[in-house]
């Protein structure tokens, strides 16, 4: 074979002077099917472009927006068998030649298809154990031990605290993690939780036919564990099977499942640590009065109108979240149930290195992929914020959590999660007197930033909504939680609306006037009478 032989500027022609990267969001966001499928035909490196299964993936959701009821093995077949469902049409054969279809790409070299396939093939718990390795020679180094051969039986990175849920009381609990706002993993909060049976298996089984929300996709639960055991979807790659796997496996992410199933609500459970806090006894009524403790969530006060809180969530190895801090300030636990799970955490004020954050915090940039951040930015942010024996400042937490464990995610706390293998866990958000102070805070100076409501709700309206529910409940707790309210980072800025905005939000089935929703400086030199 010529090594020296490209077949991408012959195989491009004028397109050869944009780069790869370009033409494969070209295909994805200009083009129809129809036209990538022509491209395709044309050269070998237009074929080798229009196979990335991001196009397929991206036309499909684009074009079928119903739900996936079967996965064919890779994008491409379930296009080809919707498309042809849209027609009426059932041809099998067509579909199963359209997963097959392969063409021997020779003399194509492109460093973004290179990257596509790396990205794919990308196994986090043997990246995890590399970067361990090298973490064990540099603490070795740094003690002045003999560090000629490796660790021989390598681990994973875990400086989390641990704490035993059968030994721990729930002031113990409050006043080293819940109240300094501090992340653990609790070990044996599960054992006698009938949820524990629950994995993706379960999942095909007792809910196969039903609808879930999996990131952008809707996908029935038989199809998703399909896909996301499929070495063209969410699997790792195999060398024999051809097709190339999602770099982002979609992640099932559903709130519906838990209020809708009889067998999600029965078996659904609230770690006892976390599921209660002390609070004042005003406001309740004679049961809550005898009780020292109520239940967290506060947000129930808002009734059916309340956010939503409490998700099932499954995926395959290499799934998971980006980093991010959980919506509206609130804090949350994570109940492994099947699989195992590898968290990274760092404090409120540290941004990640490779995110980027606006000054207002309300938009958040990063890789588009877990594989693509971890290639990129595990080992600087190892370097910058890990081990203070290797170089960092000790504050990046890391923590593996096994079937039956549950991470403890406080408020605002930055943190990445990456499954290491078929995993399936509950997860629910909450907010309890411990973050409270937080919440009103976020709700007051940021009201644009506020997520979660599903029924209309004015934003500017919602602090007023919550402190005036919270004063019925416990006005003792809402007078010292607004004293404890964080001041904002930059000084608090009302929202700049103009006069015309302001109109359009003023409520039409009340009385009002225009002085009442313009300010005297908004008016200008308009003679108003």
């Amino acid at each position: 074979m010529d090594e020296e032989k490209n077949a991408r500027s012959e195989g491009l022609g004028t397109l050869a002077l944009f780069d790869d990267d370009f033409l494969l969001q070209f295909m994805v966001e200009w083009l129809d099917t129809c036209s990538v499928v022509a491209l395709g035909r044309v050269s070998r490196m237009l074929y080798a472009l229009a196979s990335v299964p991001y196009v397929w993936r991206e036309h499909y959701l684009r074009d079928f927006g119903d739900v996936m009821g079967h996965w064919h093995g890779n994008w491409r077949a379930v296009y080809a068998s919707a498309y042809l469902a849209k027609r009426h049409q059932d041809a099998p054969a067509l579909v199963e030649k359209a997963a097959q279809w392969q063409v021997k790409a020779t003399h194509v070299y492109s460093d973004t298809l290179f990257r596509e396939f790396m990205l794919a093939a990308f196994d986090p718990k043997q990246f995890l154990e590399h970067h361990t390795r090298l973490e064990h020679r540099r603490l070795h180094r740094a003690h002045k031990i003999r560090t000629d051969d490796p660790p021989a039986l390598p681990s994973l990175p875990d400086n989390m605290p641990r704490v035993d849920a059968r030994y721990t009381d729930l002031g113990m609990f409050t006043e080293n993690y819940a109240r300094p706002n501090q992340p653990c993993i609790l070990v044996h909060a599960t054992d006698d939780w009938p949820c524990q049976t629950w994995s993706l298996d379960y999942i095909a089984s007792t809910w196969g036919e039903r609808t879930f929300q999996a990131e952008a996709l809707r996908v029935s639960g038989r199809a998703y564990v399909e896909y996301a055991r499929s070495s063209g979807g969410g699997g790792l790659a195999h060398s024999d099977a051809c097709v190339v796997p999602d770099i982002s496996p979609f992640y099932l992410f559903d709130s519906e499942v838990p209020a809708q199933e009889p067998a999600a609500a029965s078996g659904w459970r609230v770690p006892a640590l976390i599921g209660r806090c002390a609070i004042g006894t005003r406001g309740a009524g004679t049961d809550r009065d005898a009780d020292e403790y109520t239940r967290a969530d506060l947000f129930s006060l808002f009734g059916d109108k309340r956010p939503d809180y409490r998700w099932l969530i499954a995926g395959p190895g290499r799934s998971g979240s980006g980093w991010h801090k959980d919506p509206n300030m609130t804090s949350a636990w994570n109940a492994v149930m099947h699989g195992t799970k590898f968290w990274m955490m760092l404090p409120p004020t540290t941004t990640p290195p490779g995110v980027f954050v606006s000054d207002d915090q309300s938009e958040v940039t990063a890789p588009s992929s877990l594989s693509e951040w971890m290639f990129d930015f595990y080992a600087e942010t190892k370097a910058k914020h890990g081990r203070r024996e290797c170089g960092g400042d000790g504050q990046l937490l890391e923590g593996v959590c096994h079937a039956g464990e549950v991470m403890y995610v406080p408020s605002g706390w930055w943190h990445l999660v990456i499954n290491l293998d078929d995993s399936v866990a509950l997860t629910q958000n909450f907010v309890s007197v411990n973050e409270l102070p937080a919440v009103l805070a976020f709700m007051k100076y940021t009201p644009d930033q506020i997520s979660g409501f599903r029924t209309e709700m004015n934003k500017n309206s919602v602090f007023d909504e919550f402190c005036a529910k919270l004063r019925a409940y416990d006005a003792e707790l809402v007078d010292s939680s607004l004293a404890a309210m964080p001041k904002p980072r930059h000084g608090y800025v009302p929202s700049q609306k103009d006069w015309r905005q302001k109109l359009c939000d003023a409520t039409t089935d009340t009385p009002w006037t225009l002085a009442g929703v313009v300010d005297t400086d908004e008016l200008g030199d308009v003679p108003w009478s």
